[in-house]
């Protein structure tokens, strides 16, 4: 655990799931409903780790996960661990090193200069993540945080391959009517719309453009998202 922890004895920690760290907020999601945003120290550090797959993990549903932390409101702090424990050194007890990350509530709304920058975060995260994703076999789902999120909206992207070669794929709901990339692609009385093409690393860099245009017709702000992953099940790809 890093140096200069603000916990004391007798602090209580809870395990929660953690949204986008983006211009410099990120919201924090406990089991039982309770949700905050919070203003934190070092963003940039996890902005610029978040989504690799370094993090621990905690399961959303069967084969998918999220990143999570655990929280102390009354010290204000924000722990995120990493998900491989350090190698004990001369047999002594398996460590798990983490991030201490100080937390202020936010309890205003965001003004329109600090809105353009936590999307512009957002983009930067989210195109990272993607080519990240398309490496390591799983599957991203942007969709809303907390544990007992709905079904929709949901955007996916996947690369899956059938034997004939990795396809890139895209998909999400509720359709995002007004899009020029996605309307001529919108079929009537699908409960999704999808993009595929082979993968490239061309059609991997347009993936971020074609979720970011789906998400922006949510009426979400990039706080109220989370990024799942996982892996299909092995029948699924035939």
């Amino acid at each position: 655990m890093d140096d200069g922890v603000s916990l004391a004895p007798g602090d209580t920690m809870v395990p929660v799931q953690i949204s986008p760290c983006v211009g410099g907020l990120v919201r924090t999601w406990a089991n039982d409903g309770e949700t905050h945003l919070w203003s934190a120290s070092d963003d940039s550090w996890l902005l610029g780790r978040q989504g690799m797959g370094l993090y621990a993990r905690t399961v959303q549903e069967e084969r998918r996960y999220r990143e999570c932390g655990l929280l102390s409101k009354d010290a204000g702090a924000l722990i995120v661990q990493s998900r491989f424990p350090e190698e004990p050194v001369d047999g002594s007890s398996v460590q798990v090193p983490g991030h201490v990350l100080d937390v202020t509530p936010v309890e205003h709304d965001q003004g329109e200069g600090a809105m353009k920058q936590a999307f512009a975060d957002f983009e930067f995260l989210l195109t990272r993540v993607v080519k990240n994703t398309a490496s390591s076999g799983e599957f991203l789902v942007v969709e809303p945080g907390g544990w007992g999120s709905p079904l929709e909206p949901f955007v996916l992207f996947a690369l899956i391959d059938k034997g004939e070669g990795p396809v890139s794929i895209v998909e999400t709901a509720p359709a995002p009517h007004g899009s020029r990339m996605w309307e001529p692609h919108i079929l009537a009385g699908r409960p999704s719309t999808s993009l595929s093409a082979p993968a490239t690393a061309e059609t991997v860099e347009v993936a971020p453009l074609l979720m970011l245009e789906a998400i922006s017709r949510w009426g979400l702000t990039p706080w109220d998202v989370a990024l799942t992953f996982g892996h299909f099940e092995q029948d699924a790809l035939g």
